[in-house]
């Protein structure tokens, strides 16, 4: 019938290891302005404003094959239940976020699924074309965070998340649900610093 999604497509959204798309990445150049835009002209907020990133040094990463220090401004804001990622990268190490700034480009840069099985969400991306390229190692834990390039034609990376760091996500949407309508702006210095206020534990 019209309308409808043939019977392989149902059974494949059905079976897929990503689940729901639950943050929306940009890449800005100027994330003071981007916050304000989301504020003020979108109508989108609060924002957690962290101005040193995951923390200074941040950890290294791995960009295709190579160890990176990647130093970052980030906001966290909600549409939702979907989270929205502001990233700025302040320092010149090679990232996917310098490559898509470089191409011309400012705004989404990947979709995020916080998966319940990381290596078959891992799995299923390489099976449609998706290629591995930037890892945010995590103390302790063989499971990093991913970013998967996409085929040409979707455009977007693809970041899979572990379960572990679902606490840490639900403890930004708890503060900024908590918000008491002043300063639309809730600013710690650090990621870390944040998860240590909200006593988050990643056990």
């Amino acid at each position: 019938m019209a309308g409808q999604a043939p019977h392989g497509s149902a059974m494949n959204l059905a079976r897929s290891a990503l689940g729901p798309v639950t943050q929306l990445g940009f890449v800005v150049r100027d994330l003071d302005a981007a916050v304000r835009h989301w504020v003020e002209g979108v109508g989108v907020g609060p924002f957690l404003f962290l101005e040193k990133g995951t923390g200074r040094p941040p950890n290294p990463s791995i960009f295709r094959g190579q160890h990176v220090v990647v130093e970052m401004r980030l906001a966290f804001g909600f549409i939702g239940d979907v989270q929205v990622e502001l990233i700025q990268q302040i320092n010149n190490a090679p990232s996917p976020y310098l490559e898509f700034l470089a191409e011309g480009r400012e705004g989404l840069q990947h979709l995020c699924h916080s998966v319940d099985d990381y290596t078959a969400a891992c799995v299923q991306l390489e099976a449609s074309g998706y290629i591995r390229e930037f890892v945010i190692p995590v103390a302790g834990h063989n499971d990093a965070i991913a970013y998967y390039r996409s085929p040409s034609f979707v455009g977007t990376m693809v970041e899979i998340v572990p379960p572990r760091w679902r606490k840490a996500r639900a403890a930004v949407q708890e503060r900024i649900r908590a918000w008491d309508g002043g300063d639309p702006i809730i600013r710690y210095d650090s990621y870390g610093d944040f998860l240590a206020a909200a006593k988050v534990d990643f056990d």
